[in-house]
Formats: structure tokens, sequence, C-alpha cells
């Protein structure tokens, strides 16, 4: 893990992380300065990723005798960060099925602050923890928009710490998210320039085509309209192992709350699958 990220950086060079940190900066005005604590029944850390990324965090315990895994959570573009998953209590949903909870502030949310320039580097610094704090048991991944996004690229650099991946309300592009404004055409050039790669802002399926082992699965709204269908048959055929599961009458982020019950089906049922194929690895 060490060792893809340092190679990441260098590739850069010194030019473009000054680049892509003013970047993150501007891009990050609308988010930033919103704080809260993290809630009474978690518990609050802070990591150091390897950037210097100061990233705020929160762990829940589950009461189950024997847990069954953690589920590290990974946030939408919204200024709430991590309180995204409290607020709609997405949390209490996993720790009820036995698993631990685990959720972070991506850099520039809340009191995490900016030390780098891939967020993709901030996915792999909170699951080191999680590690170190969970050894043998299984680590699943929870990704919404701009969360998943990211994590799609950590999963680029590293697979090995993870059982699975959800991906829900993921853009293929970020050309389909920012579409109006000075955004629009920031994105439209850091995308296509060779900082896409490093400052993760290249599209998602040339992360994921290179994922062989890890089970994946990508949730959509079928009204999302930052995730056009012809953006779903690309990644289809593009990514052929993903597990793909599209959600009737929701626009953005509306998966979990029109259909709740049918969306922790799908990812119960889908982790169960996961950890069937998955060696034991003794603690």
């Amino acid at each position: 893990m060490e060792a893809s990220m340092s190679k990441n950086e260098q590739s850069t060079g010194w030019l473009g992380v000054a680049i892509s940190k003013l970047f993150i900066r501007t891009m990050f005005r609308q988010v930033q300065g919103w704080k809260r604590d993290v809630p009474g029944r978690a518990a609050g850390f802070v990591e150091v990723a390897r950037d210097g990324s100061r990233l705020e965090g929160a762990s829940l315990r589950t009461t189950a005798m024997h847990p069954r895994g953690v589920v590290l959570l990974c946030h939408p573009f919204l200024k709430y960060g991590m309180h995204y998953f409290f607020e709609n209590k997405l949390d209490q949903a996993f720790l009820d099925q036995g698993y631990h909870v685990v959720a972070f502030n991506f850099k520039g949310f809340g009191r995490s602050t900016i030390g780098g320039h891939a967020f993709a580097d901030d996915v792999l610094a909170i699951a080191r923890r999680v590690i170190r704090d969970n050894p043998g048991l299984p680590i699943h991944l929870v990704g919404c928009s701009f969360g998943g996004y990211h994590l799609s690229h950590a999963l680029a650099r590293d697979t090995t710490p993870f059982t699975s991946a959800v991906l829900d309300s993921v853009p293929v592009s970020v050309r389909s998210y920012f579409t109006r404004g000075p955004l629009r055409l920031a994105m439209r050039w850091i995308s296509g320039s060779r900082l896409a790669v490093p400052t993760g802002t290249c599209a998602i399926d040339h992360s994921l085509q290179g994922v062989r082992d890890l089970p994946i699965a990508y949730f959509y709204g079928l009204n999302d309209r930052f995730i056009p269908a012809a953006s779903v048959a690309g990644l289809s055929l593009d990514c052929e192992a993903l597990h793909m599961v599209g959600f009737e009458g929701c626009r953005h982020l509306e998966n979990h709350k029109k259909h709740r019950d049918r969306y922790f089906e799908e990812i119960f049922d889908f982790f169960n699958r996961a950890e069937a194929q998955t060696p034991v690895v003794p603690a």
C-alpha cells in the first residue's frame, strides 16, 4: 500500500501537487466550515494520513456477541460529511446486523485538514486503522456518490484489506456531476490532464477495470440525472464483474430513502456472498 501511494505522489510532481491542492481548496469552499461533534454513541478519533492530512472519524461498535465484520463508510459531497450517515440512520442498520461501523470526513470536510491532493489516500489511511483495531474481521466498504468515486480509485491502488465494496449513486465521470459554472470547466480540464489519475478525477471505470478479485456492487437510481443510462451501459460493458442494481423512481442519493428495505437486503446479501468466498484470516 505504501509503495503504490509513493509512486502516485512521485508521478504527479511538485507543481502538479501544488495545483491539485489549490484546486481542492477552491472546490471545497461550498462545503467547508460546517463542523459537528461525533454522536455520543460513537468514539471519535483522528487519523493522520500519509500525506499529513488529519482525518476526523467516528467508530461505533455493534452489541452483537460475535461481530460479523466492519463497514467503512465513505460520505457524499455534502457539507455534513460523515454525519450524512448518522442523520439518515444508515449506521444503525449495519450495527443491528452485527457489523462495527467506521465513518470519517475526507480532507477538507468538517475538522479534517488538507495535507495532500488525493482523496483515495484518505480511504487507505482509515483502512489501515480499521485493520489495526479489528484484526481478522472482514472489512466492507460502502461509498456514496463522491465517497464511492474516490473509493473506486483507492481500490485501484490496493484491494487487499477489503472483502467487498458497494458503490451507491456514484457518477461514472466527474463531468456528469459538475455540469455548471466554473467547476464544470475546471473539472473538464483536470479530468483530461495528466493530473486525472493522481487526483482521482478520471472516470471510475479507469480504476475498476483493473480490480479483478474483489466483489463490487454498483447501486444507481433510474432517475439519477448524474448517472445517465448510457453511463450505466458503458460501465457494465467495461467492468463486467460489477453487480449492477437499479432502483426505480430514485434520483441522486435516494436509493436508501425510497427503497430502504430492499437497499439493505441487497447490501447484506452481497456481504454474505463476499464473505463466503473470502478465506478466513486468523486474528
